[in-house]
């Protein structure tokens, strides 16, 4: 068990730190927008603005009531992050594009392995985030969260990403307790050719990626593979070596109906451990993924459609190790599992009338995990039954009710029903008030209520002591959040304006806790008791979130993404050996302030340059994390497109972190050979060639 390696005093002395200072100026930051979009709408902007933002629509989204819907009409805030954001940000991997979304924290556990977690609370497993890949969930059942380094899709098969800020129960169940982020693909239609992309960068860090789609008949399809390497952080032993592949095949079978086939594999060696440790010593796993999925969609009428969704994800870590420690000999003991999620859904969407519509279905799901490291000799498995429903009614054209709510049957656990009732006011056709409220909940995963992690004598795998130990019988957590919500655009100046002020509170938190008084099994005790999950704890989270995009000319984009909190919230932290209970105070682990700013322009020569800057105030993180203070981070890419033939050619430059070193995750310096992950500056060249 890690200790606690930053005191309280030094915390709080940064507490307040931020740009911004103390909570209290959340009155004085909505006079500051109220005051930026009038001006705004007084003023024109000075340069060229396209004359399609001047008619086009609001994006339409499809993540947020699972009815495609206008951005203005949905029940929650939602960022959008399209292709020309994703190719200004520089990114190469997800999570580095996640940085953009107001509220969310990103960090890297390793070089590759990512935790991301929205205002805060976040371990490395983002549990209480749902997401998505084309309508199928990858989270594990295992321990929670995403893999985020196996996921088999490419950032430039990527579409657009839907970021739902806040619970979204309602559509898509437990887990969507903080978040939903919903990634679509590219239509294998739209990538027609041969594409290759090459980068390099410092930390022997390097990936090769290519792609095929064609077409036979009515089948339109897409193969794609990557392979991927890097060294991680220079202080930590997480060297990462990555392969996948993948095939997209979409079938339209007549005028009326298509099917999709979706299948994706994914396998490598990653370095793990920390200098020093018992429990997590210097030593190399294997991860393995794949999965299926069938999508079969219907039209019954210009009004009405179905559909049947079924996919199967597998998970596998093989990690296990020995270690001599004095006096007791060769020790045993891993983290190896194997998860399995099996889900299928029936979906039926119609339109009632000009001002009522209706999706409603049910499904079911099936996940285990198994490994004698981790959950024992016994296979957890856990059965989920569901059934839902959202309305969108217009009593008035300028007002839309959104009336939502799913139920959700658990085996061996409480039922639990997530509602959620939104109101859309239009006050003209470019602006638009919400206001919302829901309930959602968090299911405990299967390692959490399960946990069995042991430590083994090696010559004759005899137990010894406990590194896990789970006792209770865990309760969902539970949210209630209420948002109030503006959604502005401003034709003249190019601009769309999104501001969310949300009040959460959040009860029965799944606390991982140390705790002392789990002894060993035959009197032996190498380790001072076990770690172990239990419901205790609250918090209540109010604030601001704020998300603006700005186009002044047609060459050039910016956004700015901005969250401000006030936090209040305690959980169980240690049960001491005498029996004595020590809390964790909540406010440090939600940062008070983040904020990211992206800018983009193309020259007359074809020539892009983009930067961003990424804020997060000091904020620990909690399970294995640390407390690390403020992080800044500076980014610089210059990219520049040309074609020779029929060969489309783009270069980019891509520089991280200009500004200098900063800590991520683990911040543990008191130990001669201290646990830090520093991520220092690094440099990218990247080369795509498309074949047409």
């Amino acid at each position: 068990m890690l200790a606690d390696s930053t005191p309280r005093c030094y915390r709080h002395r940064y507490r307040n730190s931020g740009p911004l200072g103390s909570t209290r100026k959340i009155p004085i930051v909505l006079c500051r927008l109220v005051i930026l979009s009038s001006v705004l709408a007084i003023f024109p902007a000075q340069g060229e603005v396209s004359e399609d933002y001047y008619f086009s629509d609001l994006p339409v989204v499809l993540s947020v009531t699972r009815l495609q819907q206008s951005i203005s009409d949905t029940p929650a805030s939602v960022t959008l992050i399209d292709r020309e954001m994703i190719r200004a940000s520089g990114a190469l991997n997800l999570p580095d594009l996640l940085r953009f979304v107001p509220g969310f924290q990103v960090a890297f556990v390793t070089g590759k392995r990512a935790a991301v977690t929205a205002h805060g609370r976040g371990d490395e497993y983002a549990r209480d985030m749902q997401v998505t890949i084309d309508g199928r969930s990858i989270y594990d059942p295992a321990f929670g969260g995403v893999s985020w380094q196996d996921i088999q899709v490419d950032l430039d098969d990527i579409e657009r990403i839907e970021v739902i800020r806040g619970p979204n129960a309602a559509s898509h169940g437990s887990n969507s307790f903080a978040g939903v982020i919903n990634i679509i693909t590219r239509h294998p239609a739209q990538q027609q050719g041969v594409s290759l992309r090459s980068s390099f960068g410092d930390g022997h860090n390097w990936q090769q990626y290519g792609r095929y789609a064609g077409s036979i008949g009515n089948l339109d399809f897409r193969v794609a593979g990557s392979r991927i390497e890097d060294d991680g952080f220079d202080s930590r032993h997480d060297s990462a070596r990555t392969g996948w592949i993948s095939y997209r095949g979409d079938y339209r079978v007549n005028s009326d109906e298509t099917l999709l086939i979706d299948l994706g594999y994914s396998s490598g060696p990653r370095e793990e451990g920390l200098t020093g440790s018992l429990e997590q010593p210097l030593r190399e796993a294997e991860h393995i993924n794949h999965f299926q999925q069938l999508r079969w969609n219907r039209l019954l009428s210009s009004d009405a459609e179905i559909q049947l969704h079924i996919y199967h994800n597998y998970q596998k870590k093989d990690d296990h190790f020995t270690g001599v420690v004095p006096g007791l000999g060769t020790l045993a003991l891993g983290y190896g599992f194997d998860s399995h999620r099996y889900d299928a859904e029936l979906q039926y969407s119609s339109r009632l009338s000009d001002r009522l519509r209706l999706v409603t279905g049910f499904g079911g799901r099936y996940e285990s995990a198994e490994g004698i490291w981790t959950f024992g000799d016994k296979r957890r498995s856990r059965r989920q039954y569901r059934a839902f429903s959202n309305i969108e009614w217009l009593p008035q054209r300028d007002t839309v009710f959104n009336i939502g709510a799913m139920y959700e049957a658990y085996q061996g656990k409480r039922g639990l029903f997530s509602p959620r009732f939104a109101i859309n006011h239009h006050l003209n056709g470019s602006h638009t008030l919400r206001f919302a409220a829901s309930r959602a909940y968090r299911m405990p995963t299967l390692f959490e209520d399960h946990s069995q992690i042991v430590l083994y004598r090696a010559s004759d795998m005899l137990p010894l002591d406990h590194i896990f130990l789970t006792q209770d019988d865990l309760e969902p957590e539970e949210i209630t959040a209420y948002e109030v919500g503006y959604l502005g655009k401003f034709p003249a100046q190019g601009l769309t304006l999104d501001v969310r002020l949300f009040h959460e509170q959040i009860h029965d938190i799944i606390a991982n806790i140390d705790n002392l008084q789990i002894l060993n099994n035959n009197g032996i005790t190498p380790l001072d008791g076990a770690q172990s999950y239990v419901n205790d704890g609250s918090i209540m989270i109010g604030g601001v979130d704020l998300d603006l995009k700005y186009r002044p000319t047609t060459r050039s984009l910016i956004h700015f993404g901005y969250s401000i909190t006030e936090t209040r919230g305690e959980q169980l932290k240690r049960i001491q050996p005498d029996g004595s209970l020590k809390p964790l105070d909540l406010e440090v682990c939600v940062p008070e302030q983040t904020f990211s700013l992206l800018g983009s322009y193309r020259f007359d020569n074809g020539i892009e340059i983009s930067s961003s800057y990424h804020y997060i105030d000091p904020m620990e993180w909690l399970y294995d994390g640390h407390f690390v203070p403020v992080r800044r981070r500076w980014d610089l890419r210059i990219g520049k497109q040309f074609n020779a033939g029929d060969v489309d050619i783009d270069l980019e430059l891509i520089a991280q972190n200009i500004d200098g070193d900063d800590v991520e995750f683990y911040n543990f310096t008191e130990r001669v050979d201290p646990w830090v992950n520093k991520a220092e500056r690094q440099l990218f060249l990247q080369a795509r060639f498309n074949f047409r």
